[in-house]
């Protein structure tokens, strides 16, 4: 790690050359810093150093786009650019008057905008045939009407930035910097949360004054910080503060105008801090980070920050040297040790619009008025994930976008890489956990989303995809090969589609090349989901071709693909298509680690929630009757009702009849505990030695009665789940135990 700690410099004087090397010793007794009105230098240690251009580190990501930054995403600062030009040293930010935009401004935006509708129109249905990858999302519709986020995220919030105060008292012997990064994907609802943070402290506490601020570089994805009704208080444009001596005292005074006189505590909420790491080394965000470390605050202020974005660098960037490498205050030590506070990544907010608004336009197949078209499966899903997408839907602005949000899932318009298929694959099936940079990667240019880190070793990142109806419905249109839903639109890649066999092909390649670590057993269940959506896609795509937004599918007819020793016609298995009695509406599978009992999960509504929002669930670890829990929809006295169909997956090479007995037999004392009448027990075996005995069944779904079906997936099924079942590098299943324990064996155990 380089050791930065002499005074900023510009890379491309050649005078200055020394100063990079850390000497410090051309020219600093000429530095003047002029950040300050008080007089103390001599206290000040030194920032960090700005390197050469070919020494800057990482790829930056620009695209973060967040919850309704007063209705600006990252795509619509790609279209308009409201200028708020800064000042250094203007009065406390307070106490300033908001900046506008000019008239001009305004009417060009307004012409822009209505040409681009002339152009690309925006479809008030899902049902417009090809979907479009235009990225220019309405930025009309303001934070400041989006419900509230839970209080348990704010809270939590609260009592993270609290413990910052305490680092001038008591923590700077041990942590670098009174700061801590908020991290998390896009659209998961960062600035929603510092904007309620914000408004909730300075309207209660006196003591503590709150600062929202926009990061943004030069002419790139940007908007307003203090225009009226804006909710940032300025904006922090790096371009303006050059690596140098004079972009310090710049960025410097700039941070200072922030600084109270009297006493008081200041909390300074950057927002899109991906832009602060950038350039040279980080330069930008390390100067900040050493300005929160100078010891000569006025007495009683105690300034504090909060870096948002998508980009882990955020929480493990430069461990700077506690002694200064500056000649000038080389006996000077820093305020601060050398660790980091952990990063705040605990936002809750999935499915957070379904249970405020979401739900007002009505049920599929019904008619809405502020929609004027009869509202779709689809369109009932797209309020169950990330929030930034459930309420652009809401508002008209999703379907335009889809091509942006499919590109962002699918890393760019270039060829699929092994990291880009496992985004596609782990969006609709969990597969397991990446390295660190691989998770990293996820969450700050795709959709994974962050649910652990550790501080203490920076090689240790979880991530998860969490239910997501969205990027799981576009993931699903990659999967199937005849689909043209994206075929036409501009940066989609033509014919992007692949069979469900190619996407098998992929999975294996990912286990086999250890970029995937699944966890014990989760082999066979990940195949298996693979085989049921797999069978579920092409059952769909066959009814509804054109859009795809009708999710459900018939039960019956489902299982009867499930149950087909190859593809064909499935009027061997049912002779008559009747009026569906019963259907599964999944597209995705996700892990649920919470122990709820099966009848917990039918009294709680969750089954309901579930199969709304297009998704099932693989079921916590030591569960023995089952491994994947599907929500069933059926109607009673024209109502829908709701009920389990439980799912054990057995990868193995023989499974007797008396086995697959005791299987079936164990999922329905299950249901039988929880007093459940209605429900459906699926045994599904894949990876047989042999399946040419294996008699096709069938089954009859009946109210008030418990179906049973054993599923058998052959040898070389068309989607190749066996395959990926099998595969040895990847858990080989009960071969590969087999051969484990093949000492014991020998003797006859």
């Amino acid at each position: 790690m380089k050791s930065m700690g002499t005074p900023p410099t510009n890379p491309d004087d050649n005078q200055n050359k020394r100063r990079f090397e850390g000497t410090g010793n051309d020219g600093n007794d000429e530095i003047t810093h002029k950040r300050r009105k008080q007089d103390s230098e001599d206290s000040k240690d030194s920032p960090p150093v700005a390197p050469k251009d070919e020494d800057t580190l990482g790829v930056h990501i620009t695209i973060d786009e967040e919850w309704f930054k007063d209705g600006i995403t990252a795509e619509d600062k790609t279209a308009v650019k409201l200028h708020a030009p800064l000042v250094p040293g203007p009065a406390p930010s307070w106490q300033r008057m908001s900046s506008t935009c000019t008239c001009a401004s305004v009417l060009f935006v307004i012409f822009l905008y209505s040409c681009i509708n002339l152009v690309f129109p925006v479809p008030l249905d899902c049902i417009s045939g090809k979907y479009g990858a235009n990225n220019l999302l309405n930025p009309y519709f303001s934070i400041q009407t989006v419900p509230s986020l839970d209080h348990r995220d704010l809270t939590a919030f609260d009592d993270r930035v609290k413990e910052l105060f305490e680092w001038k008292n008591k923590d700077s012997k041990d942590y670098m910097a009174p700061y801590f990064p908020l991290i998390q994907s896009s659209g998961t609802g960062k600035t929603k949360l510092m904007h309620e943070y914000k408004n909730m402290t300075n309207n209660t506490d006196a003591h503590v004054h709150v600062e929202l601020i926009l990061c943004q570089d030069g002419a790139g994805p940007g908007t307003s910080g203090a225009s009226e009704g804006s909710i940032f208080s300025n904006t922090l444009d790096v371009s303006k503060f050059d690596a140098g001596e004079s972009g310090q005292t710049g960025l410097c005074q700039w941070l200072d105008m922030f600084v109270p006189k009297e006493e008081k505590k200041v909390v300074l909420l950057f927002d899109e801090s991906q832009h602060l790491m950038n350039k040279h080394d980080a330069w930008h965000f390390r100067c900040i980070r050493w300005w929160l470390r100078l010891p000569n605050r006025p007495e009683g202020v105690n300034v504090v920050s909060v870096f948002a974005g998508t980009t882990t660098r955020l929480a493990n960037y430069y461990t700077e040297p506690k002694q200064s490498t500056s000649s000038r205050d080389a006996i000077m030590e820093y305020l601060g040790g050398d660790k980091l506070y952990p990063p705040f990544y605990q936002i809750t907010t999935t499915g957070i619009v379904s249970r405020t608004d979401g739900t007002k336009f009505g049920r599929a197949g019904e008619h809405c008025e502020d929609w004027n078209r009869v509202v779709t499966e689809f369109d009932v899903a797209a309020q169950y994930g990330r929030p930034l997408l459930a309420r652009l839907h809401l508002k008209g602005e999703l379907m335009p976008a889809l091509g942006s949000i499919l590109l962002r899932i699918r890393g760019g318009e270039s060829e699929l890489s092994l990291r880009k298929s496992y985004s596609l694959l782990a969006t609709r099936l969990q597969m397991g956990q990446v390295s660190f940079d691989v998770a990293s990667e996820l969450v700050a240019s795709g959709y994974a989303h962050l649910t652990h880190f550790s501080p203490e070793n920076n090689a240790v990142a979880e991530i998860a995809f969490l239910p997501d109806p969205v990027c799981a419905w576009l993931a699903m249109t990659q999967m199937i090969g005849d689909c043209r839903l994206f075929g036409t639109s501009n940066g989609v890649p033509a014919n992007c589609s692949k069979p469900a066999s190619f996407w098998s092909e992929k999975a294996i390649k990912i286990y086999s090349s250890a970029l995937c670590r699944p966890g014990k057993g989760d082999v066979g269940e990940v195949a298996a989901a693979f085989y049921m959506l797999a069978c579920a896609d092409e059952l769909r795509y066959t009814l509804n071709p054109d859009h795809l937004t009708q999710l459900s599918v018939p039960l019956e007819e489902w299982i009867a693909r499930l149950l087909l020793q190859s593809k064909g016609d499935t009027k061997s298995v049912i002779s008559v298509r009747e009026p569906a009695r019963a259907q599964v509406n999944f597209i995705q599978v996700c892990r649920d680690y919470l122990r709820h009992s099966v009848d917990e999960i039918q009294r709680s509504g969750l089954l309901r929630h579930w199969y709304l929002a297009g998704r099932a669930s693989y079921v916590y670890a030591s569960c023995v009757a089952y491994d994947i829990l599907v929500p069933i929809q059926y109607n009673l006295n024209g109502a829908p009702h709701y009920c389990p169909m439980l799912v054990s997956v057995k990868n193995r090479v023989k499974y007797s009849e008396n086995q697959r007995s005791a299987a079936i037999d164990a999922m329905k004392n299950v249901l039988s505990k929880a007093k459940i009448t209605t429900g459906v027990c699926v045994l599904l075996l894949i990876g047989l030695e042999d399946t040419s005995h294996d008699e096709p069944s069938t089954l009859h779904f009946q109210v008030g009665e418990i179906s049973t079906v054993v599923i058998v997936v052959p040898e070389e099924d068309d989607f190749g789940a066996t395959k990926l079942a099998l595969c040895s590098t990847c858990g080989g299943g009960e071969e590969s135990e087999v051969m484990a324990s093949h000492a014991d064996l020998a003797l006859g155990a």
